[in-house]
């Protein structure tokens, strides 16, 4: 049962975040150990909990047994005080995750997406997740945060449809489309940007400041991390790796076309014949055997895979190339971006495949909707740099 959430003035001492932190990251701790875990003095935690408890923010729940002294109480976050929503829409469909104040996913919704994938199918999808979601939550939601195949305009949260997009038909505005769903203002970004924050919270690039993540799969795409902060662009379309130019195919030397190859990394995948047909998504099957046993066009873009990293490192001096995706992990793959790099004249940059594989996506989008969430608690929240 929802509950009516009085000011947030309470709320906003520092000792009250640091408490609130401390239950909500080991899910339910008695007085004496969070005062251990913040080193808070006993009293300054005892005021503290009373007055998350009178906010509705933390319960009191069963009590201690066994050990020496006195059997205390333990405290858990109260779910009716809040969640958020974390959404990831691709390719295989939307699924969406109802999050409690201390990371436990409550409920899980997932639809699938017509092929290929309108705006309209993608929007009616969208609401009827975050509505179920919405009906599942015991409390307010107030926080969402929402992954996209495809770039995303950071001033508007519009997904943007550009000429080589692999995913959306149209554009689409998720804030707009969201508005009379939930209480909250959609924080949208693309899959590659969401993938890099889980990777660096819970992968190889945990406290790595400087990353370049390169993602291949049925798309292609890149994020940065620069000086420990997350590298978007003016608009956030930082990234499109599509669009890079590339020099390292021949003439003739693709499977359908007897064009000049030279071009954007995009049309060299083009020519080598690895798009479905009447699509601009990349026919896996197909690539990844090739890849398998070595044929010369896979070679052949790998060695441009190379080149685009090369360049994007000469940029941003990385020093970390993560690398991701089904094909964007082969081999074959590794080694030519790993070559190419080690070729780079003054560049120093470890190339690496990515730990966290497993809808990476909406790792990081949940990663982010906790923050979020833990955010409107306080205002010096520690949230994640986003």
């Amino acid at each position: 049962m929802a509950v009516d959430l009085p000011s947030l003035d309470l709320l906003r001492s520092l000792s009250d975040r640091h408490v609130l932190a401390a239950v909500a990251s080991a899910g339910q701790l008695t007085r004496a150990a969070v005062a251990t875990a913040t080193t808070l003095s006993k009293p300054t935690v005892s005021q503290s909990v009373s007055r998350l408890i009178a906010a509705g923010v933390l319960v009191e729940g069963g009590r201690t047994t066994g050990g020496r002294g006195r059997a205390g109480t333990y405290l858990t976050v109260n779910d009716a005080a809040g969640c958020a929503l974390a959404i990831q829409a691709g390719p295989e469909g939307v699924i969406g995750e109802l999050i409690a104040l201390d990371g436990r996913v409550l409920s899980t919704r997932e639809r699938p997406l017509p092929v290929p994938v309108t705006s309209g199918a993608l929007g009616r999808t969208l609401v009827g997740v975050c509505r179920a979601l919405t009906s599942d939550s015991p409390g307010p939601i107030r926080a969402l945060t929402l992954s996209v195949a495809d770039p995303v305009d950071r001033r508007t949260g519009k997904v943007v449809e550009l000429p080589e997009s692999p995913f959306l038909v149209g554009e689409l505005d998720p804030v707009r489309l969201l508005k009379d769903v939930v209480p909250v203002r959609p924080l949208v970004d693309n899959d590659v940007s969401w993938a890099l924050l889980a990777e660096r919270e819970q992968g190889i690039a945990a406290g790595v400041d400087d990353v370049l993540h390169l993602y291949l799969d049925e798309g292609m795409g890149a994020a940065m991390w620069s000086g420990g902060r997350p590298l978007h662009g003016s608009r956030g379309l930082a990234g499109e790796i599509a669009y890079s130019r590339t020099s390292v195919l021949a003439a003739g030397s693709g499977r359908s076309s007897n064009r000049a190859t030279s071009g954007t990394l995009m049309d060299c995948v083009e020519s080598l014949g690895y798009l479905r047909e009447g699509a601009k998504a990349i026919d896996l099957e197909t690539l990844l055997d090739d890849l398998d046993h070595g044929v010369g066009q896979a070679r052949s873009l790998a060695a441009a895979v190379g080149e685009v990293a090369r360049a994007h490192a000469y940029l941003l001096d990385p020093e970390l190339v993560v690398l991701s995706g089904r094909w964007g992990r082969h081999t074959e793959i590794v080694d030519s971006v790993t070559a190419a790099i080690g070729d780079a004249g003054g560049v120093q940059a470890t190339v690496t495949v990515a730990r966290v594989t497993e809808n990476a996506p909406l790792v990081g989008a949940r990663i982010a909707a906790l923050g979020e969430l833990l955010q409107t608690w306080s205002p010096e929240s520690n949230a994640v740099p986003r």
